[in-house]
């Protein structure tokens, strides 16, 4: 499958039969590329936190639990997700505030890492309920009436 020009979520679902222990051995190497792509919107004074965050999720990566994942506050920022969605299949994805091709070049470039790796797993994109788009903060939606009031 063509993979889209962007998308605003790449998911990478892991084998069934794979768990988060898996992904202790490439982690890292995902991990520093998130941190690379955040690295125009870091703060100053946050110089450690990309290391405890990588140690807090190999930590839980060893222990088989679900890790935290890059999810700073930065509004373009790429992010790193680890949700809840299926106890029974491990999964993660990028994402970005708008549709982008960085999200899918992020996408592909841990799908290829992960098949070096042998690690089995299935690539999709813009998986995320998110509705539909919003307009610019402060302007009312082309739907509402000027004269509509919530009781």
């Amino acid at each position: 499958m063509t993979p889209p020009v962007k998308a605003r979520s790449g998911h990478i679902l892991l084998d069934p039969k794979r768990s988060y222990k898996d992904l202790v051995r490439v982690y890292p190497e995902i991990h520093k590329k998130v941190v690379e792509a955040n690295r125009p919107f870091v703060k100053e004074g946050e110089s450690i936190l990309p290391e405890v965050l990588l140690e807090e999720n190999l930590r839980d990566l060893r222990a088989d639990r679900k890790p935290a994942g890059y999810n700073r506050a930065e509004a373009f920022g790429m992010r790193l997700v680890f949700p809840m969605a299926d106890p029974h299949r491990a999964e993660f994805y990028f994402t970005k505030a708008i549709r982008c091709q960085e999200v899918v070049q992020m996408t592909e470039q841990t799908s290829q890492l992960l098949r070096r790796r042998g690690i089995k797993h299935a690539v999709e994109y813009d998986r995320l309920p998110l509705g539909p788009p919003r307009g610019p903060p402060g302007f009312l939606p082309s739907s509402s009436s000027p004269g509509f009031s919530a009781a």
